[in-house]
């Protein structure tokens, strides 16, 4: 009985080993805690400190002629998200980010993000493989080719922003279709 108890505590706690994949930092600067490494729009809306994801989502109103482009166009692309819990400017734009995500119906599935302490890091190496200097930083993929970045901000709004990039990278793509298609 004693073999089967150690057992299922060591599976225990291997499971739970692996089932976290980031973690609680205190920010000495603000004495709240930061989430650093690979995180999810959920591990943000369950931290206590990150009350301002969930009111930013809320209050932000997309641009509807945007969202729905978006939309139709956006299911082969992915998006590679650096983030500060403790920055400004990732209070300003992931939720917004979040809730063009959600109205344009695109996966959230799509998204890979990292959270980083205020040196720009993740738990490994992600952040120097993306050269992330600024956050937050959003990488926009077409499989493994990066077609674009928003970083800190945006000019007009993040739907148009993405919208924009998205839209003249799938025109590329339709021009090369049609040229293979009539050789």
């Amino acid at each position: 009985m004693k073999r089967l108890l150690f057992i299922f505590s060591l599976i225990s706690s291997l499971n739970t080993m692996h089932a976290q994949d980031f973690v609680r930092e205190l920010d000495t600067k603000t004495d709240k805690a930061l989430l650093r490494g690979k995180i999810t729009f959920q591990d943000i809306m369950n931290e206590s400190s990150c009350k301002w994801f969930e009111t930013g989502s809320t209050n932000y109103q997309p641009k509807q002629a945007s969202i729905i482009q978006l939309g139709n166009i956006a299911s082969d692309y992915r998006f590679v998200v650096f983030a500060g819990t403790w920055c400004s400017d990732t209070k300003d734009l992931l939720p917004k980010f979040y809730k063009v995500l959600i109205e344009a119906g695109i996966d959230i599935k799509s998204v890979e993000m990292y959270g980083v302490n205020r040196n720009k890091e993740a738990l490994n190496i992600e952040s120097t493989l993306y050269n992330i200097t600024r956050v937050p930083t959003i990488i926009v993929m077409h499989q493994y080719r990066e077609i674009g970045r928003i970083i800190e901000s945006v000019n007009s709004s993040i739907e148009e922003e993405l919208f924009e990039m998205i839209s003249k990278d799938y025109a590329l793509l339709q021009q090369e279709r049609i040229k293979k298609f009539k050789q």
